[in-house]
């Protein structure tokens, strides 16, 4: 369960930051003008740094859940 939680909350943060940065963030094509540099869309960067919030609390899971002992 522990190390699940763990790769589970990594990959949640990753693939957050990578989605809000590549697909909400970054603007496609050749910019035009200079309105073409602002995101797509205006929340983009806090589900970025969401993302690597989660990612760098993911060890913090890791040490918090219970180990199996038997």
């Amino acid at each position: 369960m522990r190390s699940l939680m763990f790769f589970l909350t990594l990959f949640v943060g990753i693939a957050l930051a990578a989605v809000s940065f590549v697909f909400l963030a970054s603007p496609l094509g050749l910019p035009i003008d200079e309105s073409a540099s602002n995101p797509r869309v205006p929340f983009a960067a806090g589900f970025f740094l969401i993302g690597v919030i989660l990612t760098f609390i993911a060890p913090v899971v890791y040490e918090l859940f219970p180990d199996k002992r038997d």
